[in-house]
Formats: C-alpha cells, sequence, structure tokens
C-alpha cells in the first residue's frame, strides 16, 4: 500500500482540493491560490465554517488526549486530512504511534512531505469506505506490532460517505480490533438541512466530496455493534474546555445550516 512513488508530486494547482480547502480553514499554508478561491465561495454559504472545522479538530484532539490518559498508544486515524494543525502526533506523548490515512492523493503525497521522517508516523492511501484496504495491508503490523488493541479515529467524514460504507466500515473495523479497543466519531445530524447548507454542499460537491446528509437516529444504528462509551453522545462543545467559544459556534452552525455537531466514544 505504500503509494509515495506513484503520488509524490501530482499536486494540481489549476483544480481546487478539499484537503487543502480544510487545511486553509483551519489557517495553514499548504493550499493554493484555487483552493482560497473555493473557500471563499463556500463562506459566502457559510461564515463560520473555520470554526466549524475547528471545533471538529477540537474534538479530535480532546478524544485523543482522553484516550492517551487511559493507556492508549496506537492510534489508526481515517480521512486525517492535512496534520499541520494540533494533529495526533503533535499533541501526545512521542511515543505514540500512529497511522494517518485519506482517499485524497494529493493530501497524501503533502503529509507524508510534512511528517517526513518520523518513525512513530505514517501516513497511507486509503478509502475510509473501504477500511479493509488498510486493514490487510501489513502496515499496521509494521507500525503497531501485533496488538489490535487501538484507538480508531473516524472523525469528520462519516457526512462524506453514504449510510452503507459507513456502517459496513465500522463493522469491519469492530470485527478486526481486539476487545477493548475505542473508536471515536465526530459526526452531524444534518435531517434539517437549510439552503445554505445545501449551496455549500452543491460546491464541495464539484470537488469530489458529496455530503450525505443523516440524522443522529440514522448514526444510532450505523454504529453497531460498537459500544457507547462514557460520557455518551454530546454535543461537540460540551467535550471541550472552551465552553463559551464552542457555544457560540455551535449556535452559528444551527442558525447557518441547521446542523448539530456532536462526538462520541465507542468501545468493544
Amino acid at each position: 500500500m505504500n503509494t509515495e512513488n506513484d503520488i509524490s508530486g501530482i499536486a494540481d494547482a489549476s483544480q481546487p482540493n478539499a484537503g487543502r480547502m480544510y487545511d486553509f480553514f483551519l489557517g495553514g499554508s499548504h493550499n493554493f491560490e484555487i483552493d482560497r478561491q473555493a473557500a471563499q465561495q463556500v463562506l459566502q454559504y457559510a461564515p463560520f465554517l473555520p470554526q466549524f472545522l475547528r471545533l471538529v479538530r477540537w474534538f479530535l484532539g480532546e478524544a485523543a488526549r482522553r484516550l492517551s490518559d487511559q493507556g492508549y498508544d496506537k492510534f489508526l486515524d481515517f480521512a486525517s486530512g492535512l496534520p499541520t494543525v494540533d494533529h495526533i502526533h503533535q499533541i501526545l506523548p512521542s511515543e505514540t504511534r500512529v497511522i494517518y490515512s485519506d482517499i485524497d492523493p494529493v493530501t497524501v503525497a503533502y503529509a507524508q512531505e510534512i511528517i517526513g521522517d518520523n518513525p512513530n508516523v505514517r501516513y497511507v492511501h486509503c478509502d475510509a469506505g473501504k477500511p479493509e484496504d488498510l486493514l490487510n495491508s501489513g502496515i499496521i503490523e509494521e507500525v503497531f506490532g501485533k496488538d489490535r488493541k487501538v484507538t480508531i479515529g473516524f472523525n469528520g467524514i462519516a457526512w462524506f460517505l453514504p449510510h452503507e460504507k459507513v456502517g459496513g466500515s465500522l463493522k469491519k473495523l469492530y470485527e478486526w480490533a481486539d476487545t477493548g479497543s475505542k473508536l471515536f466519531i465526530c459526526d452531524a445530524d444534518m435531517s434539517e438541512f437549510t439552503e445554505a447548507a445545501k449551496k455549500s454542499a452543491e460546491i464541495y460537491a464539484k470537488v469530489g466530496q458529496p455530503f450525505y446528509p443523516r440524522s443522529l437516529d440514522k448514526m444510532r444504528e450505523l454504529i453497531s455493534p460498537w459500544e457507547i462509551d462514557e460520557p455518551g453522545v454530546q454535543p461537540l462543545h460540551q467535550w471541550l474546555d472552551m465552553m463559551e467559544e464552542g457555544r457560540e459556534v455551535a449556535l452559528q452552525i444551527r442558525d447557518g445550516w441547521g446542523v448539530d455537531l456532536y462526538g462520541i466514544i465507542l468501545k468493544k
């Protein structure tokens, strides 16, 4: 599954890229003018989107820190985006082993360059809707050894996948992982999508990342057989110390898109 040889150097500055747009929204520098132009179009309908994505990234950090404090030191992360701002290996102890992955080869190529020769971190190409490609690749055993008691990140990706892929992926990950493993998810109840949200979704569809809105009740069906761990399903701002700022952003997202962001930690 080593794609380094065939994806390095393919970054295309003539087409917007969702991964680089994400980097721009988070305040990163690995993006082109074409990405910033597309991002500005989205901001017309969702001026709160940078804060939205920061909430998602903050939840990733909060979940990772909590699980690290519980003794977990192996993290398998899907749809990781560019590791430029508060990613797992940047906020946890240096001995933590992390395997990042993303479906976008441009993002993977940039990420491999950013990570460099860090011996405890790998970044590989994988579709979160087909986790078996990574699970069966040999890379996990190379980095983690034979231990399958791990933490799995499925953060901010479910709304880019149809229901059957979300449910199928989570089931495959459950079957692969050892008892005691944890999985954390950030998703959104999109059952009341507004027109502004639909316009934003149209822009993302044009750059190859369509949205698949679903309700929280539907997600509860899809996470089975994983069990919900403490503290249960909570709005993102309740996971975070920055309560006031989180509440304000949550209200903006609710008013603008009709969307409620939430986070869950699951256990096997």
